[in-house]
């Protein structure tokens, strides 16, 4: 969590664009007070305004040697200077691929990820905490009773919860669907070469050229694939 943390923050773009509905009334506050990408009129009271909330400090140092100028901002409005280093981000996730080897190497693993990983035994206690560096056990002593891993960030377990009376729990993680939506017997299904068609109301939608968003529904077809490496 902590190393997550620590690449999010440094491998993070340092210019972020900000979608906000205002009222027309105030458009001209935020004309003189950002930087604004575009404006989309969504009725005769309401547009979507969408500027940028943070600045790039080297951009800005720039822009002041050149035009010889020093550009100070409004201390009213919500611009921060975002730092970032990607050498530290792709260090981060360098030790950890590190740190992970040594499981991976483990003839027990049933699936593993970017920090997580699915074992047949028990790991070690000394390995198992809440410290920084150590495996933590998401399940809290329970076991799994039955899985299917059926390709990059496609699986689906289930168990009884020993701490909550043995309830049965069944758990989902399939890209691009709500975690822990698909139940246990449809994951069973795409493993024997089913096809799985999920509907999902609220999808949002991009335009790269006009900077547009469009919310619709959609369908998403998901089914085993177990061909990536």
């Amino acid at each position: 969590m902590h190393l997550n943390q620590l690449y999010g923050i440094f491998g993070r773009r340092r210019d972020l664009i900000e979608t906000k509905n205002v009222y027309n009334r105030d458009l001209g506050k935020y004309l003189t007070s950002f930087i604004i990408k575009k404006v989309i009129q969504i009725s005769d009271e309401i547009s979507t305004v969408l500027f940028i909330n943070n600045l790039n400090s080297d951009v800005i140092n720039e822009i002041s040697k050149e035009l010889d100028i020093n550009i100070k901002l409004a201390s009213n409005n919500s611009f921060t200077s975002v730092k970032s280093n990607v050498a530290i981000a792709s260090a981060v996730t360098s030790y950890a691929r590190i740190h992970m080897i040594k499981y991976k190497l483990n003839a027990d693993i049933l699936y593993t990820d970017t920090d997580s990983i699915y074992t047949k035994s028990k790991l070690d206690d000394l390995e198992v905490g809440s410290e920084l560096g150590l495996m933590k056990d998401e399940l809290k002593g329970n076991l799994i009773e039955k899985a299917y891993f059926l390709g990059i960030k496609q699986y689906g377990y289930y168990y009884y919860d020993k701490n909550d009376g043995n309830k049965l729990v069944e758990a989902s993680v399939f890209a691009g669907v709500s975690r822990n939506s698909i139940p246990f017997k449809e994951i069973e299904s795409m493993f024997n070469g089913g096809i799985l068609e999920k509907r999902i109301d609220i999808r949002f939608y991009k335009s790269f050229s006009s900077l547009d968003f469009t919310i619709k529904a959609s369908k998403l077809t998901v089914k085993m694939n177990n061909k990536k490496n």
